[in-house]
């Protein structure tokens, strides 16, 4: 028997437009709106400490639509890398000096409230991945500015379901990467999903 997002993802043009209409699509932003984050002074992704992840609650049910990343400018030295990382366990929070972000309907008028955590810039190392999957890698110059990269979902075959616990994560690496990043994706409750 077909489930909600079986139905929706086969029978709808637009199915991240339906979630939206329905409230159901959030977005988180990673740097504010004139400052970016930097990472590290470092030259490779470092492993467990990604610089911007999504925490999918046990009961949660997310499919991701988008996520951008501009890198603002790069140390001179050392070519950069982008992965962005799919697990089949919540990594928690890791240690941050940045903190939490919480996401934002896209549906502004929405009464629904994500149960997701957003977190950036681990400084120490999260939780090991199960699991872990590379949806996509990016590799940019040094002495980089304003490089825009992107993953959609449109773009894949059927997008990844993270049915929580589970973790999104983008790994950044480089000399003192400054950055700009943006997540999308329609969160349902588990019960809602079936």
């Amino acid at each position: 028997m077909a489930n909600y997002l079986e139905r929706l993802f086969k029978d709808a043009a637009y199915p991240f437009a339906v979630l939206s209409a329905q409230g159901r699509m959030f977005g988180a932003t990673f740097g504010s709106v004139t400052t970016p984050l930097a990472t590290a002074a470092t030259t490779a992704i470092a492993a467990r400490r990604p610089m911007a992840w999504l925490r999918v609650p046990n009961g949660s049910v997310v499919v991701p639509s988008k996520i951008n990343i501009i890198v603002e400018s790069a140390g001179a030295t050392t070519q950069g890398e982008i992965s962005i990382v799919i697990a089949q366990n919540d990594v928690g929070d890791g240690t941050s000096t940045a903190g939490t972000v919480q996401p934002t309907p896209l549906n502004t008028s929405a009464p629904i409230t994500s149960l997701c955590t957003t977190r950036h810039l681990s400084t120490a190392d999260c939780t090991l991945e199960t699991n872990p999957l590379e949806l996509k890698r990016f590799s940019f110059a040094a002495s980089a500015v304003n490089q825009d990269f992107s993953w959609r979902a449109s773009e894949e075959a059927a997008p990844p379901v993270l049915r929580g616990p589970a973790s999104l994560m983008v790994y950044i690496g480089g000399n003192a990467v400054n950055f700009f990043a943006q997540m999308e994706f329609a969160e349902l409750l588990e019960a809602d999903a079936t």
